[in-house]
């Protein structure tokens, strides 16, 4: 499967703009914080994983979201700076869980 990554700030997109990313976006990586809101727009196989850097506390507040958008989630508590190993793997183990024959918009 082909794999695109692409780092995205959603300060300079309009609404709709950040919907389009959303929806076309499978796995979602970022730091605790309002901006993972934005899973629940994603297609249903979706993944996110929510980092917990320095201090940020693990709560269920974005589990919940995505767990009720029907995504999958994992939570990881990181340093600063971020372990890029550690980051891959995680992506890595989100992607392959993915089933990428189907297309999002796709039922079964």
């Amino acid at each position: 499967a082909k794999v695109r990554t692409r780092a995205v700030d959603f300060s300079t997109l309009d609404f709709r703009g950040q919907i389009e990313i959303d929806a076309t976006t499978d796995v979602m990586i970022g730091p605790h914080g309002a901006g993972l809101m934005h899973n629940v727009f994603m297609p249903d196989r979706a993944a996110l994983i929510e980092l917990w850097i320095d201090g940020s506390s693990a709560n269920r507040h974005f589990h919940n979201l995505a767990f009720w958008s029907g995504h999958a989630y994992q939570g990881v508590q990181m340093g600063n700076p971020v372990d890029t190993n550690k980051l891959l793997s995680l992506a890595k183990s989100a992607i392959e869980k993915i089933d990428l024959e189907t297309l999002p918009w796709e039922t079964s």
